[in-house]
C-alpha cells in the first residue's frame, strides 16, 4: 500500500518559519493546503521526518513454520490441506500453497496416469515395466 503525501522542502521551510511565528497547527495547515497531522509529524521530529520506510505486510506465516511445511512436502504427494493438518498449522490452504510455490526447492507436477494391468496383455505390461523402470532410472 502506498504512503500519503509528505511535505517538500519548500513546505518545510514554511511550517519551520511559522513555528518560530507561534502559529496554530491548524493555521500552518490552511496556509500549505496540507493536513494537520502532516504539519504535526513534521514539527514532533524534522531531523527524522521522511526517513522511515514502510516494511509491508507481516507474512501469515514464520519461518520456522515455512521450513516446516518445505519439510512436510518434500517428496510426498499431499495437498496443501493435507500438509497444514499435518504440521497443525491454524491458517489456510492458501499461505500453506504459497509457501510451497515460493521455496523454490519444490516443484509440483501432476501424475501421469498408468493404464490398469487388468485390460493390457502380459507381453504389453512387460514392455511398460521395462520401460517405466527405465524412466525411473533417468530422472
Amino acid at each position: 500500500m502506498g504512503r500519503g503525501k509528505t511535505l517538500t522542502m519548500p513546505e518545510r521551510a514554511q511550517v519551520d518559519l511559522m513555528v518560530q511565528l507561534n502559529m496554530s497547527v491548524s493555521l500552518m495547515s490552511a496556509r500549505n493546503h496540507c493536513s494537520r497531522t502532516l504539519n504535526n509529524c513534521y514539527i514532533s521530529d524534522p531531523a527524522a521526518y521522511g526517513t522511515s520506510k514502510s516494511t509491508g505486510r507481516a507474512r501469515k506465516l514464520k519461518q520456522r513454520d515455512e521450513r516446516n511445511v518445505a519439510r512436510a512436502v518434500s517428496n510426498t504427494m499431499k495437498s496443501a490441506k493435507d500438509v497444514g493438518a499435518e504440521i497443525h498449522l491454524k491458517e489456510s490452504k492458501s499461505p500453506i500453497f504459497q509457501t510451497i510455490h515460493i521455496s523454490g526447492n519444490i516443484k509440483r507436477q501432476i501424475m501421469k496416469p498408468i493404464p490398469p494391468t487388468v485390460l493390457v496383455p502380459s507381453w504389453l505390461r512387460r514392455r511398460l515395466k521395462c520401460s517405466l523402470g527405465q524412466r525411473a532410472r533417468r530422472t
